[in-house]
């Protein structure tokens, strides 16, 4: 890494034109690419170390070559980190207003190839993944001496498929249970190999215990063939603003899906004021997400969709006219919400008529700094 110091010697913008780039709602750009983001691989940037400070609604992204999908890496916005990019594998994009992943509701039955499955709105791309996956873990022999319940790792499928995932538990220093977190799909390969490693903590010379943990094994049992085990995107289309969730279709069987988004609060409109609400600063207004979709049974489970979207809570503040009605709010933050979140007013005293507020969803233009070293 280069060390910048000494008279006269400061950072250099590699050959790019701008350190600063802004982002619509569903665009992405390639760390390595100071020409044309649309393209990886192209422009005149070159692979190297970045260091973004990303706006409120970007994301560093890290393509997975399991699943064939892009996924989060660590927090979202308004952070800085440091990367390697080299315009293929690794990605910074604004997803506010699309559709980024799916629950399966109905698994289907009966599937012998994945059936192709379009969307309603937005152009997202989609791909079904089928069984068998990880239906359960059998403990072969619980081992002893553990402290500290072991780590559990599973083998990837084959790619395209997702990662199955599963815990520990211990019962008299041995390890009792494993239990599928993830059922995961595409397991096409047979079962994959269960490897049991020890907590960090289990390690003797760090003073745990006198003798450590070991000796556990375990084997996973696939089930679940022919049916719809999940369901990706690939592709996270164009922001839609309707507040409608996009359905899926499938091309054939009775397998389904749940959509989820990653919307913001962009507007509203104040359709009642109502009164009664007092002064300003008594008045708080919060807009919570919908219920987590619940996924069928024996499916990849709902974290393949919901942990692509790491929700938060809407900034908003509230003004309130003379006879303590709704006059405007301010989006400070405009959240994250995998579906159409529901508003709430509350305040220090009672309204005597209720406030009616209509909430508009979408995406935003965000803008970062990204600084090659």
């Amino acid at each position: 890494m280069p060390v910048f110091g000494g008279s006269g010697v400061t950072p250099t913008l590699k050959g790019g034109t701008t350190n600063e780039y802004t982002l619509a709602a569903g665009e992405v750009w390639y760390p390595n690419n100071q020409t044309n983001p649309s393209v990886p691989g192209q422009g005149t940037g070159k692979a190297g170390w970045f260091y973004p400070f990303l706006g409120r609604y970007s994301r560093v992204q890290l393509y997975d070559p399991i699943t064939g999908i892009w996924r989060g890496i660590g927090d979202d916005g308004n952070t800085q980190k440091y990367i390697y990019g080299d315009g293929v594998i690794m990605r910074i994009a604004n997803q506010t207003g699309c559709a980024v992943g799916a629950v399966v509701t109905t698994a289907g039955s009966g599937y012998t190839t994945a059936p192709t499955v379009t969307v309603s709105a937005g152009s997202s791309k989609w791909v079904a993944v089928l069984g068998p996956n990880v239906s359960s873990i059998t403990v072969t022999y619980g081992g002893t001496n553990y402290t500290y319940p072991p780590i559990i790792v599973i083998d990837a499928p084959p790619p395209g498929g997702v990662q199955a995932t599963a815990y520990s538990t211990l019962s008299s220093g041995a390890v009792s249970t494993i239990t599928v977190q993830n059922a995961g799909a595409g397991y096409t390969a047979g079962a994959p190999n269960v490897y049991i490693v020890n907590d960090a903590r289990e390690n003797a010379a760090l003073g745990a215990t006198a003798t450590a943990g070991s000796g556990a094994t375990a084997t996973a049992v696939l089930a679940n063939g022919q049916t719809v085990c999940a369901v990706v995107c690939t592709d996270h289309g164009n922001p839609i603003t309707s507040g409608t969730v996009p359905t899926l279709s499938f091309s054939s069987g009775s397998a389904a899906a749940t959509v989820l988004m990653n919307w913001g609060i962009t507007t509203y409109s104040i359709t009642a004021a109502g009164a009664g609400y007092g002064n300003s600063t008594n008045v708080f207004a919060t807009a919570a997400g919908p219920a987590a979709t619940a996924a069928a049974a024996n499916t990849a489970g709902n974290d393949i969709g919901s942990l692509l979207v790491r929700q938060r809570t809407a900034q908003l503040w509230v003004a309130t006219n003379s006879t303590g009605g709704v006059s405007t709010i301010q989006i400070i933050d405009g959240g994250m919400y995998v579906g159409l979140p529901t508003f709430t007013l509350t305040s220090q005293t009672i309204p005597t008529t209720a406030a009616n507020i209509a909430l508009t969803v979408g995406g935003f233009t965000d803008t970062f700094v990204c600084q090659q070293w």
